[in-house]
């Protein structure tokens, strides 16, 4: 008989974030062939940066309040500053987290993200980071009527996240201590072959 731990799910951001990397690295190999996996690589890729944000920021936080809405932060710090008395804040047991572009704006702030972990965001790359958050609501809110889309344009916007990943999680990834062993390679291994996916896309369909 199973007992009840083999019933529980268990993770962790680094896991999530890992899971959503090598997930999209899969649907990559598909692109080509079945159209459909495109969604699936947009969605898995916008929560990968998302998760690869929030790791990033909480990894010396020890509050854990930077991913989170200033609203909340302040609740928590004043708690935590007071010694932690009384009720437990709601903001500790139902976070609000900030939107993935404004993870993407305090990864580059170095207030949230000091150097050397603090994330470049150039502009093209935050304009095609927002053109991938649009294109993952569409996806994720299907209109009834459907609509349209020319592939073309995904691939740099995968790309632009595969950078923001590069960068937290293999170049200068500040949370390592809380990942297990080996995420830093399988990370890198999933990033590379959803670059050689798209690369390879863009060339046959130019």
């Amino acid at each position: 008989m199973n007992s009840p731990d083999t019933q529980l799910f268990k993770t962790s951001q680094p896991r999530e974030l890992l899971a959503c990397v090598e997930f999209a690295a899969g649907q990559s190999h598909h692109v080509a062939d079945d159209h459909g996996a495109w969604r699936w690589l947009v969605i898995s890729m916008a929560l990968a940066v998302q998760n690869a944000c929030l790791c990033a920021l909480d990894a010396r936080d020890k509050a854990g309040t930077k991913g989170l809405s200033r609203a909340d932060a302040r609740e928590i710090n004043r708690w935590t500053r007071g010694g932690r008395q009384g009720p437990e804040p709601l903001a500790l047991r139902e976070p609000r987290i900030v939107s993935p572009l404004e993870l993407l704006r305090r990864c580059a702030d170095p207030y949230y993200l000091p150097a050397p972990w603090q994330l470049p965001l150039p502009q093209d790359a935050q304009a095609e980071l927002h053109d991938l958050f649009d294109l993952r609501n569409t996806f994720l809110h299907f209109s009834e009527d459907g609509w349209a889309l020319d592939l073309r344009e995904v691939p740099p916007l995968v790309l632009a996240a595969c950078g923001v990943i590069r960068h937290l999680s293999v170049t200068q990834p500040a949370y390592l201590a809380r990942a297990e062993r080996g995420h830093r390679d399988r990370v890198r291994a999933g990033l590379e072959t959803i670059v050689g996916a798209m690369e390879h896309y863009a060339d046959s369909a130019s």
